[in-house]
């Protein structure tokens, strides 16, 4: 039994190709685990973020802003960690 989660419900030949792809999924998660943790340091480090749709924030919300980027940051890397290790070990 496999537990790949369809990240594409509608389309089961892209779904099946990436199950059977893993670093395809490993690159994805890496790239944009990078990305938010890049992105959340600086919002650390600066003490100010963007919102989601460009608003400018300070203090207390920029840092809960910040840790949020760096937590979704840091499980991106291990998801892309979990699928390099399927690709190595399968």
């Amino acid at each position: 039994m496999t537990y790949f989660v369809p990240l594409l419900a509608r389309n089961e030949a892209m779904n099946r190709w990436l199950a059977e792809n893993p670093l395809v999924m490993a690159a994805i998660f890496g790239v944009l685990g990078v990305v938010l943790l890049v992105i959340g340091a600086l919002n650390f480090m600066t003490g100010r973020a963007t919102g989601k749709w460009g608003s400018q924030h300070s203090g207390g919300t920029a840092l809960f802003l910040a840790a949020i980027r760096v937590v979704g940051g840091i499980v991106c890397i291990g998801v892309a960690l979990y699928s390099l290790a399927r690709a190595m070990f399968s």
